[in-house]
C-alpha cells in the first residue's frame, strides 16, 4: 500500500475512534426534574434568613422517600450535590431544596410546580463556576427536599445528612445572575 493511502487510513481509523467516545454529560439538563416541575432552572438564595421547613410527613397518594444526597463531581470534574428520591406527587406544589449546616440555611434552590409523578427523581447542581461558589465551609451539612402548596404552606418535608467529604470549594459567593447552583443537571451515566 503506498505510503499517503497508508497514513489516510490511519488519520481515518484515529478520527473514527475518536467519533465513538462519548460526549461530555455536564450539562445536560435533568429529564426526572424537567418532568417532575415543568423546569429544570431555579432561583436561589445563598445564605437565606429563614431556616429549611421541619421534616413533615407526606398527605395521602404522595410520596416522599428520600435516598442519596451526596458530595459528587459532574463529568468534568466540577463539585456539584447530587439527589436522588423516590416519589409521588399531585399538580400544583412548589419545590424546594435546601442546605443547612447546623440548623442554618447556607443555600435554597426553588423552582416549578409539581404535576403528577411517580418515579425516581435524580438531579445535580453545580457548586462552583467561573469564580463563584456556594458558600461552604469544612464540617457536616443536610440537604432537605420540600413541597409547598402556595395556599396551604409546606405539605411534606424530608431531611437528610450529606455524604462523601465536602468540597474545598474557591470564589465568591454567587451573585443574581450567576450560573452557580442554578440549573438542575442529569446524574451520571448509569445511575
Amino acid at each position: 500500500m503506498p505510503r499517503y493511502l497508508a497514513a489516510t487510513f490511519v488519520l481515518l481509523l484515529a478520527l473514527g475512534f475518536a467519533g465513538c467516545e462519548k460526549p461530555d454529560a455536564s450539562y445536560v439538563t435533568s429529564p426526572t426534574l424537567k418532568t417532575l416541575i415543568g423546569t429544570t432552572y431555579g432561583n436561589t438564595a445563598f445564605n437565606p434568613p429563614e431556616t429549611a421547613p421541619e421534616p413533615k410527613a407526606p398527605p395521602q397518594h404522595w410520596q416522599v422517600d428520600f435516598g442519596l444526597a451526596r458530595w459528587a463531581k459532574l463529568e468534568n470534574d466540577s463539585p456539584a450535590l447530587q439527589i436522588v428520591a423516590q416519589v409521588a406527587t399531585r399538580p400544583g406544589a412548589g419545590f424546594e431544596l435546601w442546605v443547612e449546616q447546623a440548623g442554618k440555611a447556607v443555600a435554597r434552590w426553588s423552582a416549578g410546580s409539581t404535576t403528577t409523578f411517580v418515579g425516581t427523581l435524580c438531579f445535580q447542581l453545580e457548586l462552583e463556576k467561573d469564580g463563584e461558589a456556594v458558600p461552604l465551609g469544612e464540617g457536616t451539612y443536610t440537604a432537605v427536599l420540600v413541597f409547598r402548596d402556595p395556599g396551604v404552606g409546606v405539605i411534606a418535608a424530608r431531611r437528610l445528612d450529606i455524604t462523601n467529604f465536602t468540597p474545598k470549594l474557591t470564589g465568591t459567593i454567587p451573585g443574581p445572575q450567576s450560573e452557580v447552583f442554578r440549573e438542575g443537571l442529569a446524574c451520571p451515566r448509569g445511575q
